[in-house]
C-alpha cells in the first residue's frame, strides 16, 4: 500500500478558494504527483495531519473522492470519444490513399502523403497519448477509491 503523507495547516488549504466542493489544485498536483511515484502499488492511503475537527475530517473525505470520480468519469468519457476520433482518422488516411491513385503524379503524391500523415498520427495518439491517459486513469481510480486517515 502506498502511503501519501499530507500535512494540512487549516481546511482552506484544501480546498478550492472560489468552491468549497472542489479539491485545490496545489493539493491535486502534490497528491497525483506522489501517487505517479509508486503507480503499480495495489491501493493508496492519504493520512491527513492537522485536522481535528469531525465536521471538517468528513467534508474533505467526501470533497476528495468525488474530486476524483469526477475526474475519473472525464477521462472515461475523453476514452470513449478518442476511440471514435481514431477511428475517423484512419478512415480519412485510407480515403486519401485512395483518391492518390486517381490523380496526377504531382497531386498524388500529395495526397498520398497526406493519407499517410493523418494515419501516422492516429497512431502516435493511440501509442503515446492514449497510453499516458491510461495510466492517468489507473491513478485516478485508485485516488477515487483510497483510504483516508486523519493523524491529529
Amino acid at each position: 500500500m502506498q502511503k501519501i503523507m499530507v500535512n494540512l495547516e487549516n481546511i482552506d488549504v484544501a480546498l478550492n478558494k472560489f468552491n468549497n466542493a472542489i479539491l485545490s489544485e496545489e493539493l491535486n498536483d502534490y497528491i497525483i504527483n506522489e501517487a505517479k511515484k509508486n503507480i503499480y502499488k495495489e491501493n493508496i492511503a492519504l493520512i491527513i495531519y492537522n485536522v481535528q475537527d469531525l465536521q471538517e475530517q468528513t467534508m474533505i473525505k467526501n470533497v476528495i473522492h468525488n474530486f476524483y470520480k469526477n475526474k475519473l468519469v472525464e477521462y472515461k468519457k475523453l476514452d470513449k470519444y478518442d476511440n471514435y476520433f481514431h477511428f475517423v482518422l484512419l478512415l480519412i488516411g485510407l480515403l486519401m490513399i485512395i483518391i492518390s491513385e486517381q490523380f496526377t503524379y504531382f497531386v498524388s503524391e500529395l495526397f498520398l502523403i497526406a493519407g499517410w500523415v493523418v494515419i501516422w498520427e492516429m497512431i502516435y495518439d493511440i501509442f503515446f497519448t492514449s497510453i499516458k491517459r491510461k495510466r492517468c486513469t489507473l491513478i485516478l481510480k485508485k485516488l477515487a477509491n483510497c483510504s483516508i486517515d486523519f493523524i491529529s
